[in-house]
């Protein structure tokens, strides 16, 4: 028998699962990190993504309203053109007609052509809040969703505790505990008294 034999055991069994704790806290960490590189990327596909949207939605709405206007204006020059064509008070003003009959009648023909512009501007004017509040809604949900993906990704890894040191046996301490054993056990077997010796079950004397 090897003096100190099971504390040299045990100190290398220790040694095996200390070494085995310190090389799978590096694999998870190595883990993680490789983890958050790929959250890093998706966030910042994500974000341009976000952003492209909403530039989109943006440009459509800056189309939309060129559009509008474009057609108010459009239709403000053929009523226009309209007006100078069929007015009624210019007419008769023409064909020798004056007076307040012919006055009265090109200022309403006027009133006319002015509230009909009055009424396609302000429904120009609500058209474009109706795409502002679009636009601002499509903004707002635009940031949400764009602090959730920051939310996912934001926190600071760091790597598990690593494990405590294993405390190692006293071998030399161990080797000398196995030796008075084994001295006690011969001088027990030295100082058994002839007489009292046992052999198949039978005393000698």
């Amino acid at each position: 028998m090897c003096l100190g034999a099971q504390a040299k055991a045990a100190n290398e069994t220790a040694r095996r699962n200390y070494k085995y704790q310190l090389q799978r806290r590096e694999r998870d960490w190595q883990q993680q990190l490789s983890l958050t590189r790929v959250e890093r990327i998706q966030y910042d596909k994500g974000l341009n993504a976000s952003n492209l949207q909403l530039a989109g939605i943006y440009a459509d709405i800056q189309e939309k309203q060129g559009e509008l206007i474009g057609e108010s204006m459009q239709a403000d020059e053929e009523n226009w053109k309209k007006f100078l064509q069929e007015n009624t008070g210019a007419k008769m003003a023409a064909s020798g007609q004056t007076g307040v009959s012919a006055r009265r009648a090109q200022t309403l023909d006027l009133a006319k052509y002015l509230t009909d512009s009055s009424r396609r501007g302000r429904a120009v004017t609500k058209a474009s809040r109706e795409l502002q509040r679009q636009g601002s809604k499509a903004a707002g949900a635009a940031a949400s969703q764009q602090e959730q993906m920051f939310a996912q990704q934001a926190f600071i890894k760091t790597p598990d505790l690593a494990p405590p040191q294993p405390v190692m046996q006293n071998v030399g301490a161990a080797a000398f505990m196995d030796m008075l054993k084994i001295g006690g056990s011969i001088a027990n077997i030295a100082g058994m008294p002839i007489g009292d010796s046992t052999l198949g079950g039978k005393i000698f004397k």
